[in-house]
């Protein structure tokens, strides 16, 4: 009886902090430019990779979009 209060209490805390959305993307700017001028980013999270005209950042995460 203990053990399954035990697992229940883990699931439980394990579905309140939810771990797996606090690792957001992380991104990194390549500074090689791509052929029309923009500039490549890449996640180092999820490895997600976006090009974006130069001076502009990503903003979104596109972790789950895969």
């Amino acid at each position: 009886m203990i053990l399954i209060i035990g697992l229940l209490l883990a699931v439980a805390a394990i579905l309140i902090l939810r771990p797996w959305e606090r690792r957001s993307c992380r991104w990194r700017q390549d500074n090689r430019k791509l052929a029309d001028g923009r500039v490549l980013f890449t996640c180092a999270a999820c490895g997600a990779e976006l090009a974006l005209p130069r001076g502009r950042e990503p903003k979104t995460c596109l972790a789950g979009e895969r």
